[in-house]
């Protein structure tokens, strides 16, 4: 993953739920614009919530896109993502 952004005060949606959350952000392909990244300290509950909800990440910036989860975690509370739409960085 190239282009790394590392962003401490993004929000996470999901449902009726958002939640203050840490997130790294990065371009798969940049050619293609294929982004996505990893969603740092997101509680268990909330992870597998994912699986049947949509998501949303809205960043500082106000841009806000949809995010699929690539994995769920085991003990671990980070989850990795594929954004859609445009690049929101």
């Amino acid at each position: 993953m190239s282009a790394r952004l590392r962003c401490d005060d993004a929000w996470f949606l999901l449902g009726d739920q958002r939640i203050a959350m840490e997130v790294d952000l990065g371009l798969f392909l940049p050619d293609t614009g294929l982004w996505g990244g990893v969603l740092r300290h997101v509680p268990v509950g909330l992870a597998d919530a994912m699986r049947d909800a949509e998501a949303r990440l809205r960043l500082p910036t106000g841009q806000e896109r949809r995010i699929r989860p690539l994995a769920m975690p085991n003990d671990e509370t980070s989850v990795p993502f594929i954004g859609e739409g445009t690049v929101p960085f």
